[in-house]
Formats: C-alpha cells, structure tokens, sequence
C-alpha cells in the first residue's frame, strides 16, 4: 500500500473542515473585537452626548458606521450603540446569520438644565 497517497486523501478530505472551521473562529474573533471597540465607542459618544456636542457626535457615528438610541426615563437617559458585522463563515452565517448586531448600552443621570433634545 501507498502510505503517501492515503495520508494524501485523508488530508484533502478533512481539508474543507478545518477551512470551515478556520473562518468560523476568525469570524467569532471578529464579533468579540467589535464589541470591545463598540464599547470602548460608547465612551467617547457618551461624553460628546452630555457635552451636546452633536455635530461632532453625528459625524463620529457617521464615520464609524454606529447607530445611537437614546431613551429617556425621568432623570436617567439610556444610550445604545448598534453595529452590524457580516458573518463570512458559510454555517456560522446559516446560524447567526449573514448581519449580525452588536449592541452596547450605558445608562447616564441627565443633569439638571441639561437640553438633549433632538
């Protein structure tokens, strides 16, 4: 028998297994990335949110592509940031999805005289 040629078929057939699993780990790596950059996001636009800077905080969501709500309870205001990632992995993609959403939220106390109205 041919060793090289068995180990050669083995090898071409559990191929597209590793691949599959290779981009789905690469894919996972990317949405727990993206989730610590949205969180470290929601820093800045929370100060540019209570500094009422909000010609420089809908360019910075404009430039990284991040959605804002803002939902106001009494003297607490609630913001959410949301980013979509595409999910490149063929079954990680029929699982989750080929949009999946990130969202972080931050809740802040709305200080007296504050005028955050849109």
């Amino acid at each position: 028998m041919n060793k090289k040629g068995q180990a050669l078929v083995e090898f071409v057939l559990i191929l597209p297994v590793l691949l599959l699993i290779l981009m789905a780990i690469i894919d996972i790596g990317n949405i727990f990335l993206t989730q610590y950059t949205l969180n470290n996001d929601l820093e800045n636009i929370t100060e540019l949110y209570t500094n009422n800077d909000l010609k420089n905080l809908g360019t910075y969501l404009a430039h990284e592509n991040i959605k804002l709500e803002d939902k106001e309870e009494g003297t607490m205001i609630t913001l959410t940031v949301k980013k979509n990632i595409e999910i490149n992995a063929p079954v990680l993609s029929n699982i989750l999805g080929e949009k999946y959403d990130i969202s972080a939220s931050k809740v802040i106390y709305k200080q007296i005289g504050d005028s955050n109205e849109k």
